[in-house]
């Protein structure tokens, strides 16, 4: 199948700016893509992460009890701040709190966020949490971890990507459907990775389109944000909130006077009755105790794309006093929680989470191919020893850090069995080994001067790294993976399973590279 070309001009600028986009970003993407990959199963992950988590039953508690537990951990709990609730479920058995803090002299503003244990009620928070690995990979996926801009760089990455994505389908256009029939192991090096580039682009197209604009999104909300307010609000964020979260427009009035509040349980079981088929997934407090005090409840059938809802209630009255419902929105809603729901993956099961796992590292190996297709076309008599030296050396860093991530965050995994659970700070000790491992193996690529060797080191040594998580698992907590699916803990015997496939995969790679040059 044909379809018109570009003009020969016109081709020749488009694809140029592809490539630059893309190299320029190639590394952050990568790294976008692959952490957000885990992230997605950030909940699961942390019931294999804390073996404590897998015996808990999921029961309903009510949310007063919650409230008195947490008065009597933290003696400074504002409870005339905005509290939110995340009740437990089943992928995750731990209730979420996160709660305003009277402030000390040291800190004027201190949030927390807290896991409570509804069986033994222990709570622990994110000052000194006992595991990280889910959450360290959510935040390095929008690079959380550089103070203040990591999250505009991240929007910007996307951006990027957005614009590599579009002049990619520009350069391609002509002979796009042959390129992804024509992929084959017995061409030559540069034409593999050209084939594979777009074949695998192919494939992901529409998924890596949904991340270009929702990543914009969300790096780029306050940025996208700030001329509506200023030209159209007078500087009010209030009237954009007011449509797509309508509690975050009720502020506190400082002139309320103390009132007695009704029962948040009694308002749960009451959504409960006129919603059967959804579930509450937390419940907001803002200024408890007071006359203007409110709750507002997340609802949401986790099946339907726009089946969410938001309700907003007096906790004086016990009125709805705002609602969005679901299968009931204005455009400006729909768009917003759709774009929230699609990033997320919150819609779909697991099923789904699997399919944009599988899609993300896709997208991570098209990244890679990426970047080995500007270096092999820049193995030519037209560029200078000096040039050639150059684009070897950019390849080589780019390669180092992107697959450097792969038995890093092995690591990670191996570091959260290794490091006994009784140690204080230990989530500490994790990331210690995750981050200062990542750029020891990032360094160590740096002097693996062979591209093809570098390639194949690190999918051994990843792939040992991964074949020794189901190991220290098993020897650590006993819920070896055949233990586990028997007792029916399905996330813990599956994300066991999936590293012993992914150690496997990866030293069988590593073999064939060695008779067939792949790389």
């Amino acid at each position: 199948m044909k379809l018109k070309a570009l003009n020969p001009r016109l081709h020749n600028i488009i694809f140029h700016t592809h490539t630059v986009a893309g190299i320029v970003i190639s590394f952050a993407l990568f790294i976008i893509f692959y952490a957000g990959a885990f992230a997605l199963f950030r909940d699961e992950l942390f019931i294999w992460e804390n073996h404590q988590s897998r015996s808990v039953k999921v029961e309903e508690v009510s949310t007063e009890t919650i409230l008195d537990k947490v008065r009597a951990h933290y003696p400074d709990f504002k409870e005339s701040g905005q509290t939110s609730i995340v009740y437990n479920s089943k992928s995750q058995p731990y209730i979420q709190f996160y709660a305003d803090l009277n402030p000390k002299d040291d800190k004027a503003y201190r949030r927390i966020r807290a896991l409570i244990n509804p069986e033994t009620w222990e709570i622990t928070d994110n000052e000194n949490p006992k595991t990280s690995v889910g959450e360290t990979l959510y935040h390095l996926h929008y690079f959380d971890q550089i103070p203040q801009f990591g999250i505009w760089i991240s929007g910007l990455v996307s951006l990027f990507f957005l614009f590599a994505i579009v002049t990619g389908v520009l350069v391609h256009w002509k002979n796009m459907i042959r390129k992804f029939y024509s992929f084959s192991l017995k061409k030559k090096i540069k034409n593999i990775w050209t084939d594979a580039h777009t074949m695998l682009s192919i494939i992901g197209l529409p998924f890596q389109v949904i991340y270009a604009v929702t990543g914009c999104l969300f790096g780029l909300l306050t940025l996208l944000l700030a001329p509506s307010v200023v030209l159209m609000f007078q500087g009010s964020t209030d009237p954009i909130y007011e449509n797509i979260q309508p509690q975050r427009t009720m502020q506190p009035n400082e002139d309320a006077k103390l009132a007695n509040m009704i029962s948040i349980t009694d308002i749960y079981n009451d959504i409960q009755d006129e919603f059967p088929e959804h579930t509450i997934l937390n419940a907001v407090t803002i200024h408890y105790g007071y006359e203007d005090a409110t709750v507002s409840f997340n609802i949401d059938d986790g099946k339907g794309i726009v089946n969410d809802g938001n309700l907003v209630y007096s906790l004086v009255s016990g009125e709805r006093i705002a609602e969005i419902l679901p299968n009931d929105k204005t455009y400006t809603q729909t768009v917003y929680n759709l774009m929230t729901k699609l990033h997320f993956a919150t819609f779909g099961g697991v099923l789904l989470k699997i399919i944009y796992f599988i899609l993300a590292m896709i997208t991570s190996f098209s990244i890679i191919s990426g970047v080995m297709i500007w270096k092999t076309a820049r193995d030519k008599s037209n560029y200078t020893d000096k040039q050639k030296r150059f684009h070897h050396k950019v390849t080589k860093f780019y390669l180092a850090i992107c697959l450097g991530l792969f038995p890093a965050t092995a690591l990670l995994f191996i570091a959260n069995k290794a490091i006994p659970f009784s140690i204080e700070n230990r989530a500490f000790y994790e990331n210690s080994v995750f981050f200062v491992g990542w750029l020891i193996l990032t360094l160590i690529g740096l002097f693996w001067n062979n591209l093809r060797q570098l390639n194949i080191r690190y999918l051994i040594l990843g792939g040992i790294a991964s074949l020794t998580i189901p190991i220290i698992n098993g020897i650590v907590t006993g819920d070896w993976f055949f233990i586990a699916l028997y007792n029916a803990h399905y996330i813990v015997g599956s994300i066991d399973i999936f590293w012993l496939l992914t150690g496997i995969a990866a030293i069988r790679v590593a073999n064939l590279s060695r008779t067939k040059e792949i790389f």
